[in-house]
């Protein structure tokens, strides 16, 4: 079957692709990490710069082709329908608006972790005694003492935040809202679902696995629940103070 590509959702994936195959040929030639550089860092990290807030809705991780297929899975899927419903100009909006909004979530939480743990607010790695040496974290004990400490500070001051899931979380969100009744499919489930039951079941499991906060999960849940709230959040007032030029 032929999908017609709207506009925002073909630059959205030809952007994507492309910084997703430039990610490797940039670092087979020794030329730049694009992925270290595009991606958005914890803001007192030292690694952190303004493009990121915009750049890290178009990478994905090099390593798992399975974060970007995914993703892109879904844009296609609903991106298509709700841009050709909404418009471009408003799609576009969204996108962006939700992408933001999981990202400042996301480092809200990160924020809030820290100072749980450490009393401080927005702590840089040198005031919790931190050196990062690429992938490699040490501690001069002055504030951290214990290895489970180190690891926990580590998480959040030398991570990264990449990919379109945050932004894509507002586009499922606003579609379960303008077509609650509609059915999807999940991959591996062969059981259509209504969209306003499937997409508070997404949000659910997010939730629980961002408060659990396995060490072996390394998705960023908060930033699909910023997401989401965020493009709940815009179709709401749209729908509510826009209605002559939504629908």
């Amino acid at each position: 079957m032929r999908i017609n590509l709207t506009p925002a959702v073909k630059q959205i994936l030809i952007a994507c692709i492309v910084l997703y195959i430039g990610t490797f040929l940039f670092k087979a030639k020794g030329l730049a990490d694009l992925e270290f550089m595009l991606a958005a860092h914890y803001p007192n990290s030292g690694f952190f710069k303004p493009w990121q807030i915009i750049t890290h809705m178009f990478m994905h991780d090099s390593n798992n082709i399975g974060h970007l297929i995914f993703n892109m899975f879904g844009l296609v899927s609903i991106g298509v329908i709700l841009e050709d419903f909404m418009g471009t100009k408003k799609f576009v909006q969204l996108y962006f608006f939700s992408g933001l909004g999981a990202l400042a979530v996301h480092i809200l939480v990160q924020i809030i972790k820290l100072h749980y743990d450490f009393g401080l607010w927005l702590p840089s790695p040198a005031d919790l005694g931190l050196t990062i040496d690429g992938s490699t974290i040490y501690s001069n004990g002055s504030i951290i003492k214990s290895q489970e400490e180190l690891q926990n500070a580590g998480s959040i001051i030398a991570s990264s935040v990449e990919g379109a899931s945050g932004a894509l979380y507002g586009v499922v969100v606003a579609y379960a809202f303008l077509f609650p009744n509609r059915t999807l499919m999940i991959m591996f489930i062969p059981y259509p679902i209504k969209a306003k039951y499937l997409i508070p079941g997404f949000l659910v499991v997010d939730i629980v696995m961002g408060i659990t906060n396995s060490k072996d999960d390394t998705v960023a849940h908060f930033a699909h629940i910023g997401g989401a709230i965020f493009g709940f959040l815009l179709v709401w007032y749209w729908r509510k103070f826009d209605r002559k030029n939504f629908f």
